[in-house]
């Protein structure tokens, strides 16, 4: 049974990355999962733009909604898909009070990404817990993929692991490089790169090593404070090491 309603019953959405003329858009890696009745595939594919993630929804009656978006979109979704996965796993049984009270949203957050939107809806209805990944266009057209909420840790893991393998694209880490600062302590690298959206500027900060990936968004209005907040925890480390060594 479907945990909601489409908003579109067209089929698939095409997207530029698909169906620019001449793009030739090859096939690098694929991954399918089975959650519930449905299944769900993971496509990395490179066209004339560069790279892009596929994520596809299969039903049972073999209707297919997609939502595609590039690499580094797709990193910012994996990114959210963390923290909704961490949520879900603190949420007890049965229905939440903030779903009582929000008209069934336990988390949202929204991907700006040029002239596209990307909308993450954790919600609660009677049927149970899901995410809800809807894809809006700019001719108003509306994608959207459903996903139970004890399959997003599988979705989550599979994308990681992709990204990791697959997830390089000389294209845009050229542009990226740029602005981009980088610190490496042991087996560990620290990103930091500024971006930006609607809502304003921030720093993102990630800390990769291995398959392990964690990222904090700093809005641009609290540079100063996190900034400060950092000095200060290095003078208590600091005066930590004299009371030590006296």
């Amino acid at each position: 049974m479907s945990y909601y309603r489409r908003e579109s019953d067209r089929g698939d959405y095409s997207h530029s990355f698909e169906r620019a003329p001449g793009t030739g858009v090859k096939d690098i890696a694929t991954k399918s999962l089975y959650i519930q009745s449905k299944k769900f595939y993971i496509d990395i594919k490179e066209g004339k733009r560069g790279k892009f993630m596929k994520l596809a929804e299969v039903a049972p009656n073999g209707q297919k909604m997609k939502i595609i978006m590039d690499l580094p979109t797709a990193k910012e979704f994996h990114d959210h898909l963390s923290e909704f996965c961490e949520i879900y796993s603190e949420l007890g049984p049965g229905r939440s009070d903030s779903a009582h009270h929000n008209d069934g949203n336990l988390k949202c957050e929204t991907i700006f990404k040029e002239d596209r939107r990307y909308y993450l809806d954790l919600k609660e209805n009677h049927r149970g817990r899901f995410l809800k990944v809807s894809m809006s266009l700019p001719n108003h057209e509306r994608s959207q993929i459903v996903i139970p909420a004890h399959g997003m840790i599988d979705i989550r893991d599979a994308l990681t692991d992709m990204l990791n393998e697959h997830g390089k694209d000389d294209k845009q880490d050229a542009a990226d490089s740029e602005r981009r600062q980088t610190l490496t302590v042991d087996n560990k690298n620290f990103h930091f790169d500024v971006g930006g959206n609607p809502r304003g500027t921030f720093l993102r900060i990630s800390e990769v090593s291995g398959s392990f990936r964690a990222t904090i968004t700093v809005p641009e209005e609290i540079w100063d404070r996190f900034v400060a907040s950092v000095e200060e925890a290095t003078e208590q480390k600091d005066d930590q090491d004299d009371s030590i060594t006296v």
